[in-house]
């Protein structure tokens, strides 16, 4: 199938448009139909959720510190991925079924390119978390609120730079993956062996407070800690949930070698849709959570009701 495009290379939509190359079943063109559906429904309920969590953390002067600035940047990526990675991926979905070979590869591209960069950062952040935890209940306070924004900053400007690389290097060579995709992956898992040894400080932490707290009146509130050490790990646990069926699809596709066949691509399709779920789900598990944003959110939907009421009168 042949692309004439000027507003995108030939080398960045071949893999894109080869992998969709095959004709649509009633149950593929089903499938993605749906995906498309729910993505394009679940993508302004994301934005909406994650604005009202970045709110209520602005809006409060009592979550200033650098847990809470680092959960401000988890509700960014995932506002991000509601506004930019979703509607990209319904608009890839719909270009697919329509055969509207242009729009296919634009959203294509800008879904996997954004999607790249928001998945690393999501890790990094989820990884900062971890770590904060563990410095602030050893009470080595390293991590200060301009310290965090200083590491987020820098982690978004690098992941900028290795997409950029990365697109570049498949401009060059036609070729998707390269090894700028290995240094992504072998970052990844990097930052999940930090989380975890983090997670093993905390709960040894955790532990000697327990056995300690009968004789040493000066040891930390452990209860206090623990919701928010929890509430991380839920956030790292639907964070796992929503790709681990995206890897391992994409495991078995690659050993059965079946790339472009209509079972592998509605799987993919299927997978990706579920990649957004954490997106959604992240700040129902703030709200649900924490306490002090439960209660920001609800004074912002109180003033804005009053305000609504007023206008309406």
């Amino acid at each position: 199938m042949g692309y004439n495009s000027s507003r995108l290379p030939d080398s960045w939509c071949s893999f894109l448009i080869i992998f969709n190359a095959s004709e649509s079943s009633s149950l593929y063109y089903r499938v993605t139909l749906t995906n498309c559906v729910i993505s394009s429904l679940l993508a302004p309920m994301i934005v909406a959720a994650n604005t009202f969590i970045l709110a209520a953390i602005w809006k409060n002067p009592s979550l200033r510190t650098p847990s809470y600035v680092l959960l401000a940047g988890l509700a960014l990526t995932d506002f991000c991925t509601g506004l930019l990675t979703q509607p990209f991926f319904a608009l890839y979905q719909w270009a697919d079924l329509t055969g509207n070979i242009e729009m296919l590869c634009i959203s294509g591209v800008i879904t996997q390119s954004v999607g790249y960069f928001l998945s690393s950062l999501t890790v990094i952040v989820i990884t900062i978390m971890a770590v904060e935890r563990w410095l602030h209940m050893s009470r080595r306070s390293l991590l200060t609120v301009r310290r965090v924004v200083i590491l987020y900053i820098v982690s978004t400007v690098l992941l900028i730079v290795l997409n950029a690389c990365h697109m570049y290097n498949w401009y060059l060579t036609n070729k998707n993956f390269s090894a700028l995709i290995v240094i992504f992956f072998f970052g990844a898992v990097l930052c999940f062996f930090i989380t975890g040894f983090s997670y093993f400080k905390v709960f040894r932490i955790i532990r000697h407070h327990q056995s300690q707290i009968q004789t040493n009146r000066n040891a930390i509130d452990i209860e206090k800690y623990k919701k928010s050490v929890f509430t991380i790990l839920y956030i790292l646990a639907l964070f796992l949930l929503s790709y681990v069926p995206f890897v391992c699809c994409f495991l078995v596709v690659y050993v059965m070698d079946i790339f472009g066949t209509r079972p592998s691509i509605a799987a993919f399709n299927v997978c990706g849709a579920i990649l957004f779920v954490s997106s959604f789900a992240n700040p129902l598990l703030y709200y649900w959570r924490i306490k002090k944003i439960r209660g920001s959110v609800r004074r912002i939907l109180r003033k804005y009701c009053c305000k609504k009421a007023e206008k309406e009168s």
